[in-house]
């Protein structure tokens, strides 16, 4: 598992230990941000099931001003953390040992935007309809999309409040929705992902996670 493009190109990251996580693959990962496009003019990369925190990493390689890597398991942080380390980009990522839900009502506290949400949960728990049901909800802008990774078996809606799905691809046994808000978030959520996103070592989670 390597970042793929940008300025760490081929860094190898690590996996969580045991099998607390599934990692997308380079192909599937090369694959999505094909899809999505080199839309990055800085703004925040949310990963809300963050694992090893490959798919935020490679969004700030591209040119994300800054990370939030979500995740619960005490495994999967390790390795976040490490990955995190391996790239010196401890001031450009906000580590959150939060479920996905309550980071994403900590995000609309704090008045942040987000570019790229990154939706990659445990398959077993089904939860992609639930997910984008409450970020289509939520005011937190929206400027880029959500980037959904799911069984190619699941069927997600084309539409969901004011998501809309632009693009699908079945890669064998995975699948990729990718939505975006319609109408599109606007300048001000541009401004208000710039603010924080060039904050550096502002953007802390510390009082969430206790440490980094």
């Amino acid at each position: 598992m390597r970042i793929i493009a940008g300025q760490w190109r081929g860094v190898r990251l690590v996996a969580p230990s045991g099998e607390v996580a599934r990692p997308t693959t380079d192909r599937v990962k090369e694959s999505l941000f094909n899809l999505m496009g080199w839309s990055w003019e800085g703004g925040i990369a949310v990963d809300l099931f963050a694992g090893s925190g490959s798919l935020g990493l490679e969004a700030l390689s591209r040119g994300a001003d800054h990370a939030v890597l979500v995740d619960t398991h005490p495994r999967s942080l390790a390795a976040v953390r490490e990955n995190v380390h391996r790239l010196r980009a401890e001031e450009r990522c906000s580590v959150w040992r939060l479920d996905w839900a309550r980071a994403w009502e900590r995000l609309e506290r704090l008045g942040w935007a987000a570019g790229w949400v990154f939706v990659d949960p445990p398959y077993r728990l089904g939860l992609w309809p639930r997910v984008l049901s409450v970020l289509a909800d939520s005011p937190v802008p929206i400027r880029h999309g959500v980037a959904c990774e799911h069984p190619g078996s699941v069927n997600l809606p084309d539409a969901v409040g004011r998501l809309r799905r632009v693009k699908h691809r079945v890669y064998g046994d995975i699948a990729i929705s990718l939505y975006q808000s319609h109408p599109p978030s606007g300048p001000d959520g541009a401004a208000a992902a710039d603010a924080v996103g060039k904050g550096g070592g502002v953007i802390d989670a510390r009082g969430v996670s206790g440490q980094f």
